[in-house]
């Protein structure tokens, strides 16, 4: 999340600049200057962005921000009484300037142009209920918007932020980690061009539970989670058309055929940062009977982790319309996926994803929480 990052620190320079007593010098205007313009960089998306501060780090929105663990500035807010932070419009320059200078310390909060700042730019105590609040009705807005820019980073070909893949997989875990009861909150029913994004939590949530389920260790399911979001990274490399038109044809198909290989070559750029998603982006359509794709001419055993992200992957494909079928419902897409673990997946990892289905009272129906626009 670059532009996010840019503000915090923007904003951490210029009052840093009122600590060290420059609050009236060009020094501290500078700061000011730079710090609003990273805040109208942030805005410039057109929707409010909303921070909330505590020791333990930052959140933007529901997206723990990794680089932020530990920051002295969060912690700092929050004894302030900023625990949140909403950006509702462009400040101007005066009022940001105001905030600054009550977040510093330096104008008590009687001495604040409260009916100026609080139009825009707003900060308080977190609501009493804002976990829960959150917990309850989890769109993974932040993080689809994570891995949009992540596909669209592919898709120029450009270098992907590690930090913002990382921050969606620690999101990710703890969200799996605090829910209340069983379930899978995948989301679904986005725009046709957010596809893929939608497609790689949903796959990094399935992942993690499965990879619980067959008793990996804690770092093997964050591997995990990671691998499982950036599986599919090599569908931003075809051309636009290819997952867009109304017919499927047998060029499309041998285009798509083509993204395990494509992906794993993009992902080892990256260098040995991204081997072990590269594994299994090259591997998670290969199948137990030596059949799927890309063909070798040595056939061999997938890694674990290509098994169980073959079996999110096909899953959560399962749940979503295609040029030529209908959607699956939950419970028809695990017959069909049960149906083919003789030649496609491996037993173990089915029978766990199954279980992981199947955990409510009487195992009558996969647990899922549907997220639709």
């Amino acid at each position: 999340m670059a532009r996010p990052s840019r503000f915090l620190r923007a904003m951490a320079h210029a009052l840093e600049l009122r600590q060290r007593g420059m609050a009236h010098s060009g020094v501290r205007r500078a700061g000011d200057s730079a710090c609003f313009a990273a805040l109208s960089e942030l805005l410039s998306g057109g929707s409010p962005s909303v921070f909330h501060f505590s020791s333990a780090g930052v959140e933007y929105g529901r997206t723990p921000l990794a680089e932020f663990d530990g920051w002295a500035w969060a912690a700092r807010l929050a004894a302030r009484g900023i625990e949140r932070l909403e950006l509702a419009g462009n400040p101007d320059p005066a009022e940001l300037a105001a905030f600054l200078d009550f977040a510093a310390g330096l104008a008590p909060d009687e001495k604040v142009p409260l009916g100026l700042v609080r139009q825009r730019l707003r900060w308080g105590p977190a609501p009493a209920d804002h976990g829960q609040e959150e917990r309850e009705a989890y769109p993974l807005t932040d993080e689809l918007d994570v891995m949009r820019q992540v596909f669209d980073a592919a898709g120029r070909g450009d270098r992907l932020s590690l930090g913002d893949v990382h921050a969606v997989v620690a999101s990710l875990t703890v969200l799996v980690a605090e829910a209340e009861r069983p379930g899978v909150p995948l989301r679904h029913g986005v725009a046709r061009e957010d596809y893929q994004p939608a497609h790689a939590l949903n796959s990094a949530l399935l992942a993690l539970v499965v990879a619980d389920a067959l008793g990996l260790k804690p770092e093997e399911r964050q591997e995990c989670a990671l691998a499982a979001l950036l599986h599919d990274i090599g569908m931003a490399r075809l051309p636009p058309p290819t997952m867009t038109g109304d017919h499927f044809t047998s060029q499309d198909r041998a285009l798509v055929r083509g993204h395990p290989m494509e992906g794993a070559r993009f992902l080892l750029r990256h260098g040995d940062l991204l081997e072990g998603p590269a594994v299994v982006s090259y591997e998670h359509h290969l199948r137990q009977d030596g059949s799927g794709y890309p063909r070798l001419s040595y056939p061999r055993e997938p890694h674990v982790l290509s098994k169980v992200v073959a079996v999110c992957d096909a899953f959560d494909a399962l749940l979503a319309p295609r040029p030529d079928r209908s959607a699956f419902e939950p419970s028809s897409a695990l017959i069909e996926l049960e149906r083919s673990t003789a030649s496609h997946f491996d037993p173990r990892v089915v029978a766990a994803f199954s279980g992981v289905m199947h955990r409510t009272s009487g195992g009558r129906a996969p647990v899922l929480t549907m997220r639709r626009k």
